[in-house]
């Protein structure tokens, strides 16, 4: 499968997302991701926030919910992203982005592209989750593919805004999946990795 739209690839991303997060039992919240220091409610938590973050440059203010929640008074970290999961997606398909801009971080960028910000930080946490969770979940190949293709100035900018760790060496054999989490720190064979 190809992906010819920013939307078509939100879909897939979404979906791989949601399979991770159906690997999350209560005895796995407290467990190490490859997120420095990070356990998974932590990490859970931080995907809500960060999907919110997105929404609110993608929608009108009012149609946000509040993600601005104490991880350590929401019991169901979990259900809480499941909700920022949806917000994002109706932010995201709600309005055109053809020739829309957003600002993120005084920075203009066009609306597709917050799009795909959003859809890689989907995939890649969805990758940490999964580890967590004790579980190999690949990044799907055409997934990967395309999020590569759009992926190295969004890595270095989040790495001068310190959201991501330096770039890791991927073999020449490596996969798109492994490829991508590589850019983006992370080490792709096994958990403990870094990054956030």
């Amino acid at each position: 499968m190809s992906y010819t739209d920013e939307l078509s690839l939100l879909a897939e991303a979404t979906r791989y997302l949601f399979g991770s997060i159906l690997l999350v039992r209560e005895a796995d919240l407290s467990a190490p991701t490859p997120c420095r220091d990070w356990d998974l409610r932590r990490l859970l938590w931080h995907v809500r926030t960060s999907l919110a973050d997105v929404t609110d440059v993608l929608a009108v203010p009012a149609s946000r919910g509040d993600p601005d929640v104490d991880p350590a008074a929401g019991p169901d970290a979990v259900a809480a992203l499941r909700a920022g999961i949806v917000d994002f997606l109706v932010a995201s398909t709600s309005l055109p982005t053809a020739g829309r801009w957003c600002e993120i971080h005084g920075r203009s960028l066009p609306a597709k592209i917050v799009v795909y910000v959003g859809a890689i930080e989907m995939v890649l946490h969805a990758w940490d989750i999964a580890q967590a969770c004790r579980t190999d979940r690949p990044i799907p190949s055409d997934l990967a593919s395309a999020l590569l293709r759009v992926s190295p100035p969004l890595a270095e900018a989040g790495l001068l805004g310190h959201v991501f760790d330096e770039p890791l060496a991927a073999p020449e054999t490596a996969t798109p999946s492994d490829q991508l989490l590589a850019l983006f720190g992370r080490q792709p064979i096994g958990p403990g990795s870094s990054g956030t």
